[in-house]
């Protein structure tokens, strides 16, 4: 099925995706843009893997004839998270959703984890929602409102670093969507299992 042929009402629709390039990130860009929605790519980091991750799956949504473009930045910056923001509003006209994919971090067992590793883990896996979502609250709400949807991880499938940053991070989504559902932007978690199908679901 082609972006032109389906319509799940995402019609031109800019949908901003911050993640790391991996299969089920492209998943979710591919079914927004079958969806008919225009994609911005930003990268969680500025790592040369997630710029040529992103750009892979940007240059596969431009091949379904829509707008796209590929950023990278680091999100946990915030200068730079409200940077891409304001881009995806000059270059796509309007931002109406953003999707965080922050994605799994690396398996350290419990007694090898050091400080460094924590930090690294943190700063990609929490600090970098927490920035994004304070970077596009704004701008959806300037607008009339929006949907932000963090992608998380299902804990019982992970070490004690993904589990502590998968809960943290669905908590954050949960007191996030509290703060923000009087200014018209809704804020959702969904797992990473079968996130495609549902961000579409959230969106549509």
């Amino acid at each position: 099925m082609s972006a032109q042929d389906s319509n799940a009402g995402l019609d031109s629709r800019a949908v901003a995706l911050v993640c790391r390039g991996s299969d089920p990130d492209r998943a979710i860009a591919v079914a927004l843009a079958e969806a008919g929605a225009d994609i911005a790519l930003g990268t969680i980091t500025s790592s040369q893997n997630e710029e040529f991750s992103t750009a892979s799956i940007a240059n596969e949504v431009w091949a379904m004839g829509r707008e796209q473009f590929n950023t990278v930045f680091e999100a946990a910056d915030p200068a730079a998270a409200a940077a891409f923001a304001a881009e995806v509003c000059d270059r796509l006209g309007s931002c109406s959703a953003l999707v965080i994919a922050p994605g799994p971090p690396p398996v350290v067992a419990f007694d090898e984890l050091s400080r460094d590793e924590w930090d690294a883990m943190e700063l990609a896996g929490l600090t970098a929602p927490l920035v994004l979502v304070h970077a596009f609250a704004p701008v959806m709400e300037r607008a009339g409102g929006g949907t932000i949807i963090l992608v998380n991880e299902a804990a019982p499938h992970l070490d004690v670093a993904g589990s502590v940053l998968s809960e943290a991070r669905r908590a954050l989504g949960a007191f996030a969507g509290i703060a923000l559902s009087q200014r018209g932007v809704r804020v959702m978690v969904v797992s990473r299992e079968g996130a495609a199908q549902h961000v579409v679901d959230l969106l549509a």
